[in-house]
């Protein structure tokens, strides 16, 4: 079942047994939970919201209670995470769970949402026979643009449809493996409305949020850089370089991260622990978790000479031939062969 089967089925009041979320959206699963929550009249008796718990009594008397003055009772187990990783440590609640879901009561909705995408074994094989596994993916353009699109008019607001495409366009959501997901979007159309004084939303209005897109996307285009996938890394500086601003901003961060990786990678080779190098550098466990492994794909030698490029590059554009768009597209190039 896709997402929008099951939200017609939630809305409807005709949902019934075991759900697992396989979802790769987290805004998606809140948007549900929201719903179950809207759904319920009594929720003190008929609403179960079960965190992280790995005790099997406490979710099997969730759903063999009776609903209190309502038909259906709905329970939510969440923050979890049923991964390949992880999955055993839930092995007991999972091994006692799985006999009932042949016979689990019709009057019970139990949702099942995993912090990490669940492991396709014995338990997931189990709600394909006897339950439902609801597969929430990311959207494609044309479904992002019609989220973007709905998010407005819900707020009485009117928008052109070339201005919601040129949203989509100032993302690198529709990029695969793009860290960028739909809370991103959403504070930044939410940003928009709150900023647009009119009922129509105007360009202004637009640019004068998209600057913010771009400090999301940024962050993606230096990891497809840095594990030197061209085609990616492409498609998320074509998808900013819209100004002369733009690209500035682009050439700098890239600086920063060839940086980065010179200062990693040189540091680690040296026998420097993982604090010292943080301290150095200037960068967070996050980032350093990140750039140990992307400086792999270089040698010490290749990050000097991108980043004498760079600096040749800066040194050029003063002179009125230099065009910083192609030259950027020129060093993706090289950097990812």
């Amino acid at each position: 079942m896709n997402y929008k089967d099951f939200m017609n089925a939630l809305m409807d009041k005709k949902t019934s047994g075991v759900y697992l979320i396989d979802s790769e959206e987290e805004f998606l699963n809140d948007t549900i939970i929201e719903a179950v929550r809207n759904t319920v009249t009594v929720p003190d008796f008929n609403l179960v919201d079960i965190k992280e718990s790995k005790v099997i009594e406490d979710i099997k008397t969730a759903y063999e209670t009776y609903p209190v003055m309502e038909d259906m009772k709905y329970i939510l187990w969440r923050d979890i995470d049923l991964s390949k990783n992880s999955i055993k440590d839930y092995e007991n609640v999972l091994d006692n769970l799985t006999p009932d879901l042949e016979k689990f009561p019709n009057f019970a909705t139990f949702l099942i949402f995993s912090d990490n995408k669940p492991f396709k074994g014995k338990f997931y094989k189990a709600i394909q026979k006897h339950g439902t596994v609801v597969e929430i993916t990311r959207l494609n353009r044309t479904e992002l643009e019609s989220f973007v699109g709905r998010r407005f008019t819900r707020s009485d607001k009117k928008i052109q449809k070339s201005l919601v495409a040129e949203i989509v366009d100032r993302f690198s959501y529709l990029n695969k493996d793009s860290e960028i997901d739909l809370y991103d979007v959403v504070n930044t159309v939410d940003k928009i409305i709150a900023n647009s004084t009119s009922e129509i939303v105007s360009t202004k209005d637009v640019n004068a949020q998209l600057d913010e897109v771009l400090n999301l996307n940024i962050f993606n285009l230096t990891d497809a850089i840095s594990q030197k996938n061209g085609k990616t890394a492409t498609e998320a500086y074509l998808s900013m370089a819209h100004t002369e601003d733009d690209m500035f901003m682009i050439y700098h961060m890239i600086i920063r991260q060839i940086r980065n990786l010179i200062g990693v990678k040189s540091l680690y080779q040296s026998g420097h622990n993982d604090s010292s190098i943080m301290e150095k550098v200037g960068i967070k466990p996050f980032e350093l978790k990140k750039n140990k492994s992307f400086s792999n794909n270089f040698s010490l030698e290749e990050l000097y000479q991108i980043h004498d490029r760079l600096f040749d590059m800066e040194y050029r554009q003063k002179s009125e031939d230099f065009d910083m768009n192609r030259e950027i597209l020129m060093l993706i190039n090289k950097i990812s062969q």
